[in-house]
Formats: C-alpha cells, sequence, structure tokens
C-alpha cells in the first residue's frame, strides 16, 4: 500500500522537537547553502536535524538507528533513497535532477536561469549562443532545452560524457573552436564554466572577445580565482534550503502544498570579465577603457582620462559616445556601481569602505546613486542578497 506523505507524525507528543535527517552533500557551495538554510529554520523551530553525508555509507547505515519524522534531501543518491524509504517518512527534494518524484521538491526555475543568462548574453553583443551541459543529468537536459527554444537556430549545444570523471578537452575544444562567433556560451554550473575557460585558452579562443561564459551558482571561489574571472548566474540556494524545511513542517501538520513542487527563480547575473564585451572601438577609446577599469579603485574624472590617452575631453566624450553607446561617466558610474554590488555580497565591509573602495568620496553621494541605479539602499541590497541567496 503507498504510503501517504502528507500523514502528520503521530509518534512525538505535542511541543517535542521534530527529528529531521538532512541529507545533503556539503562538499560544494550550493549544498552548503541549502544546508544552512534548513539549519536557520531548524534552529527557529527547535528542531533536531542529523546530516546525512550520502557518499558515507556508515552514515547511511546509521539512519536504521534514528527515528526520523522526515528527510530533505540534495541529489539524492540511489542508497540513500532505499534508505529513507525503508523509514516511512515525509521527504523533500531541493534539486531537479531525479524529478518526477512522489516528494514535494523546491529547485531552481531552469527556464528563467537560461533566460536572464540569454537576456545578458545579448545585451552585451553576443549573437550566436552556446551550452555545455552533462549527459544523463536531467536539470541539464532541460536547461539546454530552454536555451535551444530562446535562441533558436543560433543556439549550439554539448554534452560532457565525463569518462571517469575526467572531461573530454579536446572534444570540447573542437566545439568551441566550431561555432560561429561571437557566441556566448552557458554552462551547466561553475565548475563546467571554468573548464569551458580553460578549453578556450588552450584553443587559443579569445574570452571574451570570441566566446562569452557564464557559469551557474556564482561560487565566489571559482569565479573570482578563474581566468578571466567569470560571470555566473547567482541562485537563491539558501532560501531554497529554508523553503524545503517551511514545507516538511507543513506536509507533517497534514497540510497540502499548493504546488507539490516549487519553482524559484534565479537572483541575477552576477556579471564578470568572462562576458565583459566591448564592441569594435578606435584603439584610443579602448586605452581608455583599459585606464578606467585599472583605476576604477580611486576617485577619477574624465579630464584624467583625456590626459591618460592624448585626447581632449571633448573628442574622448564624442569617440567614446560613438563607439560604446554611453557617455564617460556612465561607464564610470556601472564600473564603480559593478564593483560596489561585489563589495556588498562578498564581504563585511562598512558602507563607508565600500564607498571608498568603489571610487566615491562621499557616501551620500554612493548611497543615493546606487539607490538611483539598483532600486535598493547598499544596506538592502546586501541583507536581501544574504536573505534570498547566499550571503
Amino acid at each position: 500500500m503507498p504510503r501517504n506523505r502528507n500523514k502528520p507524525c503521530a509518534r512525538r507528543k505535542p511541543g517535542d522537537p521534530l527529528h529531521v535527517a538532512v541529507c545533503i552533500d556539503t562538499r560544494d557551495g550550493p549544498g552548503r547553502e541549502r544546508l544552512l538554510g534548513c539549519y536557520q529554520y531548524a534552529l527557529e523551530r527547535n528542531w533536531r536535524l542529523y546530516l546525512i553525508r550520502q557518499d558515507n555509507a556508515d552514515e547511511i547505515a546509521k539512519l536504521a538507528g534514528i527515528s526520523l519524522d522526515g528527510a530533505i534531501f540534495y541529489d539524492r543518491s540511489r542508497e540513500l533513497q532505499e534508505a529513507v524509504k525503508n523509514k516511512n517518512v515525509v521527504c523533500v527534494e531541493t534539486s531537479a535532477r531525479h524529478l518526477p518524484l512522489d516528494d514535494a521538491a523546491v529547485f531552481v526555475d531552469d527556464e528563467a536561469l537560461v533566460r536572464v543568462a540569454v537576456e545578458h548574453l545579448r545585451a552585451v553583443g553576443f549573437e550566436f549562443f552556446g551550452y555545455c551541459g552533462l549527459a544523463g543529468s536531467s536539470p541539464s537536459t532541460a536547461r539546454a532545452k530552454h536555451l535551444m527554444e530562446l535562441s533558436g537556430p543560433a543556439g549550439h549545444t554539448f554534452e560532457d560524457q565525463r569518462r571517469d570523471g575526467q572531461m573530454d578537452i579536446e572534444k570540447l575544444m573542437r566545439w568551441l573552436r566550431s561555432l560561429p562567433k561571437p557566441v556566448g556560451v552557458l554552462a551547466f554550473d561553475d565548475k563546467m564554466g571554468e573548464r569551458v575557460l580553460a578549453a578556450c585558452r588552450w584553443a587559443g579562443i579569445r574570452v571574451p572577445d570570441e566566446v562569452g561564459v557564464i557559469g551557474i551558482g556564482d561560487d565566489e571561489l571559482i569565479c573570482e580565482l578563474t581566468l578571466p574571472r567569470l560571470t555566473s548566474v547567482a541562485l537563491p540556494t539558501r532560501r531554497i534550503g529554508r523553503a524545503a524545511a517551511e514545507t516538511l513542517e507543513r506536509l507533517l501538520s497534514g497540510e497540502s502544498p499548493e504546488q507539490r513542487w516549487q519553482r524559484v527563480a534565479p537572483l541575477e547575473v552576477v556579471s564578470r570579465a568572462s562576458t565583459d564585451r566591448l564592441p569594435p572601438a578606435r584603439p584610443a577609446v579602448l586605452k581608455a577603457v583599459d585606464f578606467i577599469r585599472a583605476e576604477s579603485h580611486r576617485l577619477i574624472g574624465t579630464d584624467e582620462v583625456a590626459e591618460a590617452v592624448g585626447m581632449s575631453r571633448r573628442t574622448l566624450e564624442r569617440a567614446f559616445n560613438a563607439d560604446l553607446g554611453q557617455t564617460v561617466h556612465d561607464f564610470f558610474v556601472e564600473l564603480r556601481l559593478q564593483n560596489a554590488r561585489r563589495l556588498l555580497r562578498q564581504t563585511e565591509m562598512p558602507l563607508e569602505a565600500v564607498s571608498r573602495g568603489s571610487g566615491y568620496s562621499s557616501l551620500s553621494s554612493f548611497m543615493r546613486m546606487f539607490a538611483a541605479r539598483t532600486g535598493k539602499s547598499p544596506r538592502e541590497y546586501r541583507e536581501h542578497y544574504r536573505r534570498q541567496g547566499k550571503g
């Protein structure tokens, strides 16, 4: 007889803490952030959590001796699936990899994820699009499908067969060389994005002029340390973990969720050098751009830039606007705000230090400009990013 997953648990007295297994691989950022979201909710509810690492046979075996009310998964293994199935408990999944499931699930909306990535690539001038994914992975297959639907004849896909855990770099290099240029490539995750960048280097393909690369997950250690730094779609992984815990609690209380599968939209595209592509421009304008980027940490003006490239201010302004479609001032502002967003996401620096580190001499000027361009104050942006996502 099939079990009733919505049946409330009757083994504990009212007020007793729930006992929940969190079966999550904590070796990567998405797993740790899901765990943190679950933990924060459990702390508020006085739950008893059991962390079960699904790649550890001894820990999976311990499940037999634990009295559980429910379990939360992230990309469960077959062995773990069988161990929990024998417990006859309510389960919530936080990955789309094993859908369809009998269990409830909270996961990233892959269609929305691919859409924001393609929109970003189009906005920076890419005309063709590629997807580099994993063979045999249902989320990867879904993302490839969405990219082809959005890009039509301009779309191309590649699947990594992963023989013995090693990517076929030579095959990937041949695929990258075969693509029409300029092409923006969306990778299955940041690790694969790093491999695509490596393949471009070995193949002599210029990034981002010929190939732009976007990862998924915004793992800051990977994205900030690759060459060039990797653009990535930030995901609300901590919010997914919390939403999974909330869903589990509702199911255990006998409620039926409006939707058994909850799709959560991505946060934003965190733009870095791997897609920082400029339209064709005269050498003096490109030299000005390089100077502005190199000096973006301090307050500089258009006159100083003009002097650095050997042009009058008026000539530079005209050339900049003609070639790049924006003023020197607007380029300043966007670069400074990009740096400010990075500091707000990744550090605990006070707002005054973020302002100075982004090239502003006045905190009030920085806060006005940030709010005008993003719709949030710097403090609201930092809190929103941490509450919804990874910080």
